[in-house]
């Protein structure tokens, strides 16, 4: 269900904005006393603020940065599947509807560069691939090496998990040995980091710069499983519900009822961190520790 929502997201969120912006409509022009109705009006703050709130985000998702998750793992170990990343929309420009030029572009991809693009072969999916090849640029891969112009490539970021290696023919793509082509002009030359386990140009072709969405940015989050996350929520929650009710109890003595209000707020702290304590025995502390360690390493990494 959860993959579901996030890869239909983009048509939850742009239903959401038409849906308010005709409640929006109805308050404006077909009732427009509803915003003189005391009793209604926290119902018309809601609504104008989620409108408002939906409208600015929709707006940066659509011309500066938008999020996207690791599907697979043919970017590894560069990018892991679970990885949640910020691209870059604006610093290639954009193309309207994938079909025109573009234009506005403050850079083109350039040799390395991770770019987020729609899948040529089907444009509902979105891809994911290191820039290897511009324009005129002549590509060749020799027994797993990649070649540029007839120069070897240094590169660090490249993972092999087949210690076989195939020649042209034995495959149905030529994934060892391929080439030598020479890039299109418009188009760049795609491959994973993980060269035996990437369906990229050496599959499907060049791709068509106007199907580039943007370059790869930042890491911002990396998915934990659920009882990690359950851990991880009730800890910082019953941090901050203590230093809040710290906080509390350093001001001047409360009331009855803010004693009542006190006593609540303890009653979460406890629930919090016994919550946390039950994962953290139930999952054990190693690999609680083992997720945790991954989720640091990867988070507010610049992806290069």
């Amino acid at each position: 269900m959860g993959t579901f929502i996030y890869e239909h997201l983009n048509y939850f969120l742009y239903g959401l904005a038409i849906l308010l912006t005709l409640v929006e409509g109805v308050f404006k022009w077909v009732i427009p006393g509803i915003r003189k109705n005391a009793g209604m009006a926290g119902l018309v703050e809601t609504v104008d603020s989620l409108w408002v709130a939906l409208v600015v985000a929709l707006s940066l998702k659509a011309v500066w940065v938008q999020p996207f998750t690791i599907p697979s793992g043919s970017m590894e170990d560069t990018l892991l599947v679970g990885d949640y990343i910020l691209v870059k929309k604006y610093d290639y420009g954009y193309s309207l509807w994938n079909s025109t030029d573009r234009f506005l572009q403050f850079n083109k991809p350039q040799h390395r560069d991770v770019v987020v693009f729609v899948f040529p072969g089907d444009h509902t999916k979105d891809y994911i691939k290191r820039c290897i090849g511009l324009p005129g640029d002549v590509i060749q891969v020799i027994k797993k090496d990649l070649y540029v112009n007839g120069v070897k490539q240094v590169e660090p970021y490249v993972k092999h998990i087949d210690p076989n290696t195939y020649p042209k023919g034995f495959l149905s793509v030529d994934r060892d040995n391929f080439g030598p082509v020479t890039v299109e002009p418009g188009h760049y030359f795609m491959m994973g980091d993980n060269r035996d386990n990437s369906a990229d140009s050496r599959y499907w072709g060049q791709l068509d710069q106007k199907l580039i969405k943007g370059r790869a940015w930042v890491i911002y989050w990396h998915s934990l499983g659920l009882p990690q996350f359950v851990f991880l929520a009730g800890l910082v929650a019953g941090v901050i519900l203590l230093v809040m009710l710290l906080l509390s109890l350093a001001g001047p003595p409360a009331g009855p009822e803010g004693r009542k209000g006190l006593s609540s707020q303890v009653f979460l702290i406890v629930l919090c961190f016994a919550v946390a304590g039950v994962i953290l025995a139930t999952s054990g502390s190693e690999a609680l520790k083992d997720n945790l360690l991954v989720l640091k390493d990867r988070v507010f990494q610049v992806i290069h």
